[in-house]
């Protein structure tokens, strides 16, 4: 249960080496943010309740 928020730095370092010019990429790059900030907050509640 600890190691959620491993997995989920894990997956947003991940995307940043699929994106990694913001200027080219900014609409990818922004839904993958807000992808990466939702699944952290849930993964963050998971590990509260």
């Amino acid at each position: 249960m600890k190691n959620y928020w491993i997995v989920s730095l894990i997956v947003g370092l991940i995307a940043l080496f699929f994106f990694p010019e913001p200027e080219t990429n900014f609409l990818w790059y922004s839904i993958t943010g807000i992808f990466f900030l939702v699944l952290t907050i849930v993964l963050f509640k998971k590990f509260r309740a």
